[in-house]
């Protein structure tokens, strides 16, 4: 059974509630990981505990309960000098960018480019998902202890 600390291959997919597919494991290897260590989000590997072996499982999650809700706060406005490459700024692309924590420290984290207006650039770092009913699917391939 799955507790914390438990080490687990399984397969998991995470779709829109109309089937359209973010991600998938189930069309490749499945992925090994230590209950615990952040390889998934913590909300979703909570719905993991309790599961054994040969479990399926099928949940429609609120965004609470997955990526969070969105959060305008989470949107940031860069002067264009803050890149070190001109060409980075396309609307709709992915970029690492580093955020300061609620503990001072820096973290990195990705922000999609939403906007760019003069010398302005408008950064989401919400999660893509955030905001989303999600359906998260995953199949307990084996558990060891």
């Amino acid at each position: 059974m799955i507790k914390y600390n438990s080490k687990v291959e399984l397969h998991y997919s995470i779709s829109s509630l109309n089937n359209i597919e973010f991600e998938s494991t189930f069309d490749k290897k499945p992925i090994k990981f230590l209950i615990g260590d952040g390889t998934i989000p913590q909300r979703l590997e909570l719905t993991l505990y309790g599961l054994k072996e040969g479990s399926q499982q099928t949940l429609c999650l609120d965004p609470k309960d997955a990526f969070g809700e969105r959060n305008e706060e989470n949107i940031k406005i860069l002067s264009k000098k803050s890149f070190p490459n001109i060409d980075m700024i396309k609307i709709g692309s992915v970029i690492e960018v580093d955020v300061e924590g609620k503990d001072g420290k820096n973290d990195s984290s990705f922000a999609m480019i939403k906007e760019v207006k003069g010398n302005d650039v408008s950064l989401d770092l919400n999660h893509p998902l955030a905001g989303y009913k999600i359906q998260f699917k995953v199949e307990i391939i084996k558990i060891y202890d």
